[in-house]
């Protein structure tokens, strides 16, 4: 009976191989916490650096499809009557050359929207740091 008091004084520690696991376990899921938490905050500072350039786009796009109507049918009009073209080739003249002037716009805010997620490289560093902690652990553990 003594003996049993004894025990139940003691704080229960798993000793050996059990101990480790279950510490290893811990430490895991401390490590994947801590990872979650720097994508997280990694993804908000990267959609903030990438707010100008979503907006630029959204506002291209409707500047596009607003003032390209109006200025495509113009311009075509305006061709079509000065070199005497028939109103459909001009349309398509002045059509593919609104799509030209598109395309570069887009393709300069995707390359400011892509750069914009260079903070992540954060992340993969110390994703890459732990997991070589990890494999560190394991392979030390056996000796």
């Amino acid at each position: 009976m003594a003996h049993q008091t004894l025990l139940n004084d003691k704080p229960a520690r798993p000793n050996g191989l059990m101990g480790n696991v279950g510490s290893f376990g811990n430490d895991l899921a401390t490590l994947a916490t801590l990872q979650t938490k720097l994508a997280a905050a990694d993804m908000r500072e990267s959609l903030l650096k990438a707010a100008p350039a979503i907006g630029g786009l959204a506002v291209l796009g409707l500047i596009s499809v607003a003032g390209m109507t109006a200025l495509v049918a113009g311009l075509a009009l305006w061709l079509a009557e000065t070199l005497q073209l028939r109103p459909a080739v001009a349309l398509m003249i002045v059509g593919l050359g609104c799509l030209v002037v598109a395309a570069l716009g887009a393709w300069l805010c995707a390359r400011t929207f892509g750069s914009s997620f260079s903070t992540f490289r954060r992340s993969s560093e110390e994703f890459d740091r732990n997991l070589a902690w990890i494999k560190t652990t394991l392979t030390q553990s056996g000796r």
